[in-house]
């Protein structure tokens, strides 16, 4: 009888052994894993910080955007009435094309700027011309000043004096 309580408490031994060993191995393996979850949530946790300043970094962008968009549509709109008023519509000294006064057809605005060191003059010049059509009197402007390099000629425009 006594080997049977022998044996009995052998294997109860190898058995308890063998079963602290697995549930080691399995304790093991779940603290590996609660490790490794950890150093995810960490990671996610420092994405949630980048996120975080780039989202303020993104905020003052445009902040700063908008209050550029402001100061634009400020000087869109001062332009805008700076182009509607009266005075700013067309310069007052205009280059003559003729010596010759010609009475047919409605005045013409051109204006000619000078591209290059070639040219005679710098800036902008202000041509008033009779024609009978905007290209009949960009033509005849461009008949005058012919190099495309060294000038830039802008399309005809109807020119209103004013009158006093």
């Amino acid at each position: 009888m006594t080997i049977v309580w022998l044996l009995g408490a052998v294997t109860s031994l190898g058995v308890g052994m063998l079963g602290e060993r697995i549930l080691g191995i399995r304790a093991r393996r779940q603290s590996e894993k609660l490790a490794a979850l950890k150093e995810r949530l960490d990671v996610y946790a420092n994405y949630a910080k980048l996120a975080a300043v780039r989202r303020v970094e993104a905020e003052e962008t445009l902040a700063g955007l908008r209050r550029e968009v402001a100061e634009v549509e400020g000087e869109i709109l001062s332009l805008q009435a700076a182009m509607t008023d009266d005075t700013a519509l067309a310069p007052m000294e205009f280059h003559c094309v003729d010596r010759v006064a010609r009475s047919s057809g409605p005045l013409w605005y051109v204006a000619v700027e000078a591209l290059d060191a070639t040219a005679p003059w710098t800036g902008v010049r202000t041509y008033a011309v009779a024609a009978d059509s905007a290209e009949d009197a960009r033509k005849r402007i461009a008949e005058r000043h012919p190099s495309p390099t060294a000038f830039a000629i802008s399309p005809a425009a109807p020119l209103v004096l004013p009158e006093g």
